[in-house]
């Protein structure tokens, strides 16, 4: 049995993480930085082997309950499933504690791939789920689904379900939900998934109930992406008390059918950590009254949407055993895979081969844009409607004496210079499809454009040629030719601080092609970086594939 001690600064860390996810009314809760949070990694790494492992050979399948409700995703039952389109918009309506709204959209078709099970249903990042479940009215439940990504985003939502979702726990609401999600928990701040984050903020409960626990799998990594993983929460609702006070319900966690993770058990016994902090499940979750019951995959009140696939969803009103768990799992096929998946499913845009229309009705232009099923984000239209300022890719952070190397396609419309992949650089980081000017205390220090073109410290008329920046081309005066080769070029950019000193390179393989350089130095004094340095891509009247961040 290996005990884990936890430090107690991880435990403030994650309260006020936490607080900013559904609490914060004008910024995003992918805003938050959880400092100090690579000690969940170094200290938990290995417990969730050894736990895995012993359940895989001690456990043996038994006979499955009949499901409270089950979503097979398959295409000839999705008029019969209940679920419906949905998507983030800004009015918010009475949810005063949300960013943005959430509200259905109208006339859209989804599209379908090969799954586990059957189909499986493709969420193309804008259009997602509004799952219309009903609550098991329990203190036991178990929830599961198949999950395939193509883009997961710090704290953004895949499931997420309960009531007063988007409200303002400080208005006296009773604020109760669970987000599977992903969180910058691991070791040097590595990306972790899946990641039970819950809440209860009965703030008028006669139990006095408010508590932000989580769990997951121990393992500091990242699961079902670009592969098939079948998540499974099973509430078994005993009562706990954890070391802050607060009142939480007994938990498993499973990943591909084996038992990552057991609350009782690390509660009574301390068999994964020292119990000094809620890894456990929120209650009431799936109990919640007279109140409206919310259930959503791929979409909340703030974060960064879905991309990808989801299949067979159940809901079960008991508590599974491990042996049940086990049955669920043996009964779809993870060695489906992402090529088979996506077959006839473009997963950029989520149009089939059948239909190329859109919830907004508009089109590609017939062979502008072959995405890329491999591409970790995209940024732009496929059909280059983006206006200026309007799609980001998420930061990346470059450190003293770093260098990063990114590699992407890029489509322009071909029109103007400028219609082609800028890099940004600011003091903060956001995910993709977050504008960096909403994050409280951004600071712009540049922008470069592919044109050889920019600006500094947020002025537009501060341009970097003028002021202590220097930004050579290969291609001279020669922009015709350098234009029409942007259209479908692979562009690798090595990004390098020194100090507060910035320099960019640029090898960009022409559609043409030829081979054209770029370089680009910006001296700290004239950008005015002080501080933490992030980069990000955007573009205009165009699209980006992002390949790779090194």
């Amino acid at each position: 049995m290996r005990k884990k001690v936890l430090s107690v600064v991880l435990t403030a860390a994650m309260v006020a993480s936490l607080a900013a996810c559904g609490d914060n009314k004008e910024a995003s809760s992918s805003a938050s930085t959880v400092a100090s949070t690579s000690t969940a990694s170094s200290t938990t790494s290995s417990a969730a082997g050894s736990t895995s492992s012993t359940t895989s050979s001690a456990t043996t399948a038994e006979a499955l309950p009949d499901a409270f409700q089950h979503i097979t995703f398959d295409k000839d039952k999705a008029a019969d499933e209940g679920y419906t389109a949905a998507t983030q918009v800004e009015d918010k309506g009475d949810n005063d504690g949300a960013t943005y709204g959430i509200a259905p959209v109208d006339g859209y078709t989804f599209q379908y791939g090969k799954g586990p099970v059957g189909d499986a249903i493709f969420l193309d990042g804008k259009n997602e789920l509004n799952l219309n479940l009903k609550p098991t009215n329990t203190d036991t439940w178990t929830v599961s689904f198949w999950i395939d990504a193509d883009r997961l985003a710090t704290y953004g939502p895949t499931l997420q379900m309960g009531y007063n979702i988007g409200k303002a726990a400080d208005a006296g609401n009773d604020v109760t939900w669970a987000n599977v999600t992903q969180c910058e928990w691991g070791e040097d701040s590595a990306k972790i998934f899946p990641i039970v984050w819950s809440r209860n903020e009965a703030s008028d409960a006669e139990d006095g109930t408010d508590c932000w626990p989580w769990m997951y799998s121990f393992d500091n990594s990242i699961h079902g992406k670009r592969e098939w993983a079948m998540v499974t929460i099973v509430c078994s609702g005993e009562e706990q008390t954890g070391a802050t006070g607060a009142k939480t319900v007994g938990a498993q966690f499973y990943l591909n059918g084996q038992k990552m993770y057991d609350s009782e058990d690390n509660y009574k016994n301390g068999t994964y950590f020292e119990y000094t902090w809620d890894a456990t499940l929120a209650p009431n979750i799936m109990k919640p009254g007279d109140a409206t019951f919310e259930s959503y995959f791929g979409v909340n009140y703030w974060d960064t949407m879905f991309k990808g696939f989801v299949d067979d969803l159940y809901t079960f009103d008991t508590a599974l055993t491990p042996g049940q768990v086990l049955s669920l799992y043996q009964l779809g096929d993870a060695t489906v895979t992402d090529d088979a998946s996506k077959e006839g499913v473009d997963t950029t845009t989520g149009k089939s081969d059948e239909s190329t229309a859109s919830a907004s009705g508009s089109t590609a232009a017939a062979g502008s844009v072959t995405p890329d099923a491999n591409a970790i984000e995209s940024v732009g239209k496929t059909d280059f409607t983006n206006a200026w300022w309007t799609d980001w890719s998420s930061t990346t952070q470059i450190k003293d004496g770093e260098t990063k190397t990114v590699k992407f396609k890029n489509y322009t419309d071909g029109k103007n210079n400028w219609d082609n992949y800028v890099v940004g650089f600011g003091n903060t980081a956001n995910d993709a499809h977050v504008d960096p000017n909403s994050i409280d205390g951004h600071q712009e220090y540049a922008a470069v454009r592919a044109d050889a073109w920019g600006w500094l410290s947020g002025d537009g008329n501060k341009n970097l040629n003028d002021n202590g920046c220097t930004y050579t081309t290969s291609w001279g005066d020669d922009w015709a030719t350098w234009l029409a080769a942007m259209n479908g070029a692979d562009v690798t950019l090595t990004i390098t601080r020194s100090g507060n000193d910035l320099t960019i390179h640029s090898d960009i393989a022409g559609s043409d092609g030829n081979t054209y350089t770029s370089d680009c130095s910006i001296p700290g004094s004239a950008s005015g970086v002080d501080g933490d340095v992030y980069f990000f891509l955007t573009n205009e009247e165009g699209y980006i594939d992002i390949m790779s961040i090194e």
